[in-house]
């Protein structure tokens, strides 16, 4: 960073200008945004800054893991323990563990750098899922880690972060340890255990060292589901399946005996998500169907949108109301109702965990309209585009693949390389209404 008064440079992360002293802009801990010194609050996200312009928060390293904690995430998490401070909660909490199976006797054949080396490579791995869905890494444990979604950040779909956290630890790191195998003759295998259930948080220690933690049976579940868990998979309790059954395919595992547990635990492992998720809420989700009740004015509304539809007038729709009042009921209900009707079904969503992750919401509709399943790899996602592009659209295959992640060849490379965001945004529009 260069120094706004005398143009010197500095390095980054300098507070103030080593040639003049002056001190320097300082990045928003919320967005980022570089403000200038003396800013009370970010000029582009409004997050409030001390009164000299840097951040209210001391968000310097404090641990081990803040090296791998986003400088966002760890504002969200300084601001949620603040409004807590030194008092426990009840919570319902779901926990993951996960750790490197045999990395006892794997250290054992290793001098101990070269093991250290390879067992950060593999909390990078495994770290990155659970912070990119706002969970919390609450301990490392020489070879694997805990983590909570649910505290101190709470989110109305933890579980499904958690799950998705984990099936994305497990695949993510299969590279890697074919790389771990490959230099040093050893091989890694990863697993996880997740739970949900009533804990206990907030400081536990002593007066010599204190840790954000959790207390409680759930905790030891969880424990359990990772120790038992398949080398490369996941394993979750039925307390967390409940919770997020219709969202993803599972395998059912069977029952388990778990020590000081009167009765076995059902325990399933999930494959992947579902092309097309069902509710987590409602009576439906359970397997209870009811009608549709004071709703028919909205219904009359919805149905004469699609009949318009199929005379090729399209349209836009707000359905607006609180958590609670029935809008995924009313949109289950109309999509039943054009069963067998000349209109194909295609559904897109904004989730609550994609705030960060760039054009999701039109990925996700891109990729239900050509049928791609959202864990297929880049090779099918190719493929399904090409087929419904056909050879008119071909021209536009190179954008819309940019916009999916699928690899180019080096051709198709070159004509989006060099465009810049605003540039490469036309691009997508573009295609998109050809």
């Amino acid at each position: 960073m260069n120094c706004p008064t005398c143009n010197a440079a500095n390095p980054s992360g300098a507070r103030f200008c080593n040639n003049c002293g002056t001190r320097l802009p300082t990045g928003c801990p919320n967005c980022g945004h570089v403000n200038q010194p003396g800013s009370k609050f970010c000029n582009n996200c409004g997050f409030k800054l001390d009164a000299a312009g840097a951040p209210a928060a001391d968000v310097s390293p404090a641990s081990p893991l803040d090296r791998y904690l986003p400088p966002e995430l760890r504002a969200k998490l300084e601001a949620a323990r603040s409004t807590r401070a030194g008092a426990d909660e009840r919570r319902i909490v779901t926990i993951l563990f996960c750790d490197v199976k045999g990395s006892t006797a794997a250290a054992s054949q290793l001098d101990p750098e070269e093991w250290a080396e390879i067992i950060n490579g593999a909390f990078e791995h495994m770290i990155a899922p659970i912070y990119r869905y706002e969970g919390t890494v609450a301990r490392l444990m020489g070879d694997g880690i805990l983590a909570f979604f649910g505290a101190p950040i709470a989110h109305e779909d933890d579980p499904q972060r958690a799950a998705l956290a984990g099936l994305e630890i497990v695949q993510g790191i299969a590279d890697y340890c074919v790389l771990v195998q490959r230099r040093w003759g050893l091989p890694l295998e990863v697993r996880v255990g997740i739970n949900t259930g009533l804990v206990l948080v907030g400081e536990v220690g002593s007066d010599m060292r204190t840790e954000y933690t959790a207390l409680g049976d759930a905790i030891n579940i969880a424990a359990r589901m990772e120790q038992t868990a398949q080398p490369g998979t996941v394993q979750v309790a039925e307390d967390t399946w409940r919770l997020v059954a219709p969202l993803f395919e599972w395998q059912d595992l069977g029952t388990l005996d778990i020590k000081g547990k009167a009765e076995p635990l059902h325990t399933y492992r999930p494959l992947r998500q579902r092309a097309r998720p069902g509710r987590v809420r409602g009576l439906e989700s359970h397997g209870i169907g009811s009608p549709v009740v004071g709703r028919a004015r909205e219904m009359a509304a919805l149905r004469q949108a699609l009949h318009a539809l199929q005379d090729g007038r399209g349209g836009v729709i707000s359905l607006i109301g609180e958590a609670g009042l029935g809008k995924s009921r009313m949109l289950a209900e109309v999509r039943e109702s054009i069963a067998g009707e000349r209109l194909r079904w295609r559904e897109a969503r904004s989730l609550s965990y994609s705030t960060a992750m760039p054009h999701f919401l039109s990925i996700e509709a891109l990729r239900a309209l050509i049928d791609a399943p959202p864990d297929a790899d880049g090779e099918t996602t190719g493929r399904a585009l090409r087929a419904a592009l056909g050879s008119a659209g071909s021209d536009h295959y190179p954008t819309l693949a940019h916009l999916l992640g699928v690899p180019l060849d080096e051709d198709e490379t070159m004509m989006v390389r060099f465009l810049d965001g605003p540039a490469l945004l036309a691009r997508y529009v573009e295609a998109c209404r050809a």
